[in-house]
């Protein structure tokens, strides 16, 4: 689809929703004219603007026209995703300063991967409904991130317990790990990606638990509970296997993805995810 078509064809699915807070407020002040207007006008303005893109075309200057086509077509199918999401009894008055709010909405211009811009939507939306929701840190990482490292990072969410921690032992490659690791193209190199990327936190962690009263230890992968008793009366704490974290921006991200349940990792746990002094109950 050559340029000025993608915009008009943007420009028509943006209609359906421009009565809708994100566009009044925000993307019709950034086009400079009414998308509500574009359904009474559209077939003329249409017209206009793949005429012009053909008039600078002959003339040798159709390039002039291609990044502000495309930036402004990213933009409206982006708006139209996050209208999806917007709460659409709040029409927010965004200011000037929210610099993490305004550049999403740059950033959106350069994204043309529709599952890029779902994400990218969807924080828009959590940004429009709630200024402060998302930080200046959210904004760099999400311009570092294409469809391929979001579906790294899903993958490798697959294998979270509690939504927050990922066992390191995994990293050894074991014979145990190796079939499900590999199946879905995971190991140690994919770690390091998305701990530059500042999904995954950089180091590997420990944890501790003060357990007093010796009480069960209740652990979950997705809806699968885990459950650890203690064996040692003398032990009175829970220490965890090493493990790596989320970064807080990886957490914010992972709101927004669909890791998959894994059959295999959830046998491995099972058989070898263990906590020192306590043994597995369910």
């Amino acid at each position: 689809m050559d340029p000025a078509t993608a915009l008009t064809t943007a420009l028509d699915n943006s209609t359906k929703v421009a009565n809708t807070p994100l566009f009044a407020t925000v993307i019709d002040r950034m086009l400079g004219f009414k998308i509500s207007e574009w359904a009474a006008q559209g077939d003329a303005i249409k017209r206009q603007i793949l005429d012009g893109y053909e008039d600078a075309k002959q003339k040798g200057l159709g390039i002039q026209y291609v990044s502000a086509f495309r930036a402004n077509a990213n933009l409206l199918n982006t708006g139209v995703k996050a209208s999806k999401y917007i709460d659409a009894t709040t029409q927010q008055d965004i200011k000037i300063d929210n610099d993490v709010f305004w550049g999403l909405i740059e950033h959106s211009k350069e994204i043309s991967n529709e599952d890029v811009q779902e994400l990218i939507a969807k924080i828009i939306a959590g940004e429009y409904n709630v200024p402060g929701t998302y930080s200046m840190s959210t904004l760099q990482v999400l311009k570092m991130l294409g469809k391929p490292e979001l579906e790294l990072f899903e993958r490798m969410c697959g294998f979270l317990l509690d939504k927050s921690r990922i066992p390191q032992e995994l990293f050894h490659l074991g014979d145990d790990v190796k079939d499900f690791m590999s199946a879905l193209n995971l190991d140690f190199g994919s770690l390091q990606t998305l701990q530059s990327l500042s999904l995954i936190l950089p180091n590997e962690m420990t944890q501790t638990i003060p357990n007093p009263d010796k009480k069960n230890y209740h652990s979950s992968y997705f809806d699968k509970a885990l459950v650890f008793t203690p064996i040692d009366d003398n032990y009175k704490e829970i220490k965890l296997p090493d493990h790596y974290g989320l970064s807080a921006v990886g957490a914010q991200i992972l709101r927004h993805l669909s890791p998959k349940f894994n059959n295999a990792f959830y046998e491995w746990l099972k058989k070898h995810y263990s906590v020192p002094h306590y043994k597995l109950i369910e």
